[in-house]
This record gives structure tokens, C-alpha cells and sequence, in this order.
């Protein structure tokens, strides 16, 4: 935008699109560092509770509809937790043409800068319910695998086609970002060899597609109490194995993390029983580094066009290293 955020052209924002809010007391920034502009909206009136306004950048449409579509999903499907759409724009003139989207403000802080404050026994609670959140998730019925935008792009009946399709598209990528190719090769026929796993998966779900603890909101009562509030930025909404979801937090956040996995199987409903800590069903331990290897090739195309190349050294050794190959 060619001028600051200012009270006063949330206020104009506000007028056009949510008028019975009220008048705009303050504007303020977080989420820094994010794709995109998030900022937390204070209103005068007292029963007018805070909001969240995403800005998209001038060519951002697509991103910012497909957000709204994600979240609209998750509350029309029961995931409460998630925040509500209160308005959307295409092309907002308070903010120079540019997109957005406002939703409600999630109580909590991320489960990230909470962390250390909690117990183990706060922590297994937080991942007991979030498990259960993610098995509501899962739970909907997907008829199809695909990328997700109002609805599946491009459904494929089955796992095992969605993923020759995604690992396509990631190894084509990967090349093409200068990845070395003699890895690329490795990695196709390896993943060619296993491809019988993933017929294990017995129907697509619905998957969030960026679980992890910066994207949960926890709230910490005085008595010790700890609930999850807030799940957010679904913007990676998909339908395959729901097991990809669990990757993508156990990469990010969990790390094995024995206290961690025990509450997020409690809440997801799966039996601990006969597994050791830290370890994951035996049903899924097939699918799981092949899902891991997507994850990593994923992330070294996002690093690579994003210009976050320090990353790529250590992704490309995670790389060998889940093909079984020495450290170089």
C-alpha cells in the first residue's frame, strides 16, 4: 500500500465492510513475518470483540479467496476452534485494490511462545485435544485426493495416484530448482519401490495441511487448566492421508517427542497399547518416511523460490538421509 495502516483506513475498511462493528478504536500489527499483513482490529463498542484483518498483496486474490474458502470449511464442518469469517474483499479500495479477509480473533497464545511455561502433563493435554480436533477433521467424508479450493481440484480416486502425482510435480520441481539430479533419480525409484504403502491409507480425508505449533492458539488458566482455542491459517487445505498432517506437526513441532505423540494418539483415538514412547502405529510406520520425503522436496521448492536458500543444504542431507545414505 502506497500509505501506513492507520486508524483511520481500517476505519473506512470497516465502514464498507462490516458497518454494525462500530468505529475502529486501534490497529496493530503481528504475525511478522508472515505471507501476508495480519493485524488485530480493536473496536469502541463493547460488545464488538476484536478481529483479524489478513492483507493480500495486489496480485494475492487467489490466496486470500482460498483462505476464506478454507476457513469457511472448518467451522461449516464442526472445528470450532477455528476462526470465523466475518468478511471478505476482492479488491478493497481502503487498501489500494488489494484483497483481504477479516475473521474473529481467537482467544490464546501460540502454542510456540507457550511452550516452555507448561508441564508435561499441560502439554499431552494440549495434544490430546488437538488430536481430537484432527480426527473431527479427518473424519469428514473426502470423495477424492487433491488440492483443495471450495472443492477438490482434480480429484484422484485413490492415495497411490495422488501420491505418484504429488511426487511428480515435487522431483519435476526439484530439478528444475537445481536440486542435484542424481539425488532426484534416487528418490523417484526409491519412492517407485514403496509405492505399494500407500494403498495402506483406506480413504482420503480432509487434511489442514500446516499443523504445527506456531498455527495453535492454547489458553492457560490460573488453576492449570489448558485448552486449545485456536487453529489457524488452513490455508494448505487438502485431501489425502490424513497421516500427512501428523508429519508436517511431527517435523515442525513434535520432533519424537514421547509426551507429545502419546496425547495427540489418546485424543486421535488410536491404542497405545504395545507401542513404545515416541513411536507411532505400526499400521502407518510404512507410509510414514515416504510422506516425509514429500515434506522435505516440498520444502526445498517453497525455500528455494521464497530465496530462503540457507535451508536447502540441510534439507538436501535430511533428503539422503531418509534414502538411508551416509552424511556427505
Amino acid at each position: 500500500m502506497s500509505e501506513a495502516l492507520t486508524t483511520e483506513r481500517v476505519g473506512e475498511l470497516f465502514d464498507e465492510l462490516l458497518p454494525g462493528h462500530g468505529p475502529v478504536r486501534g490497529v496493530s500489527r503481528f504475525a511478522e513475518g508472515s505471507v501476508t499483513g495480519a493485524y488485530r482490529i480493536e473496536f469502541a463498542r463493547a460488545d464488538s470483540g476484536p478481529a483479524v484483518l489478513k492483507i493480500y498483496g495486489a496480485d494475492g486474490l487467489p490466496y486470500a479467496a482460498k483462505e476464506a474458502r478454507a476457513l469457511r470449511f472448518l467451522t461449516d464442518h464442526g472445528i470450532d476452534v477455528s476462526p470465523r469469517v466475518l468478511a471478505f474483499s476482492r479488491s478493497a479500495p481502503a487498501l489500494d485494490g488489494r484483497p483481504c479477509v477479516v475473521s474473529s480473533l481467537r482467544p490464546g497464545r501460540t502454542l510456540t511462545a507457550l511452550g516452555e511455561e507448561l508441564t508435561p502433563a499441560q502439554r499431552h493435554e494440549v495434544y490430546r485435544q488437538l488430536g481430537q480436533v484432527l480426527g473431527r477433521l479427518h473424519a469428514v467424508p473426502a470423495h477424492g485426493c487433491g488440492y483443495v479450493n471450495g472443492e477438490i481440484r482434480d480429484p484422484l480416486p485413490d492415495n497411490r495416484a495422488h501420491m505418484a502425482r504429488t511426487f511428480e510435480r515435487e522431483l519435476r520441481r526439484f530439478r528444475h530448482h537445481g536440486g542435484d539430479p542424481a539425488l532426484a533419480d534416487r528418490l523417484a525409484a526409491h519412492v517407485a519401490e514403496l509405492a505399494s504403502a500407500f494403498a495402506a491409507c483406506p480413504r482420503p480425508a480432509y487434511c489442514h495441511g500446516d499443523v504445527h505449533e506456531p498455527n495453535l492458539l492454547v489458553q492457560l488458566a490460573h488453576d492449570g487448566t489448558c485448552s486449545l482455542t485456536g487453529l489457524l491459517d488452513p490455508a494448505n487445505l487438502h485431501a489425502a492421508d490424513p497421516l500427512m498432517d501428523f508429519v508436517r506437526l511431527d517435523a515442525f513441532s513434535m520432533h519424537g517427542d514421547a509426551t507429545k505423540i502419546a496425547g495427540l494418539l489418546s485424543g486421535y483415538g488410536v491404542s497405545a497399547a504395545g507401542l513404545q514412547p515416541g513411536q507411532w502405529p505400526k499400521a502407518w510406520r510404512s507410509r510414514l518416511p515416504l510422506y516425509r520425503i514429500a515434506l522435505a522436496l516440498e520444502l526445498y521448492n517453497w525455500f528455494t523460490i521464497t530465496g530462503r536458500t540457507p535451508h536447502l543444504p540441510a534439507l538436501d542431507r535430511d533428503l539422503r538421509r531418509l534414502l538411508g545414505e551416509p552424511d556427505p
